[in-house]
């Protein structure tokens, strides 16, 4: 599984707490648009913020 933020904007808290409706009530189609509006904002978020690359080991 990816590495989830540590701090969530207040979007991506309210789509997790709209799927976490959609599980309990039993609507997949809540569920499904809640998963898709928070992959949406965790794309959003991974493009704007690229992992930095490894450092290369110095030759000898």
């Amino acid at each position: 599984m990816a590495e989830r933020r540590k701090v969530l904007s207040s979007d991506h808290a309210r789509a997790l707490i709209k799927e976490a409706i959609g599980i309990i009530e039993g609507d997949r189609a809540i569920q499904a648009e809640a998963a898709a509006e928070i992959a949406a904002i965790e794309a959003a978020h991974a493009s704007s913020n690229p992992e930095p690359k490894p450092e290369r080991s110095p030759r000898s």
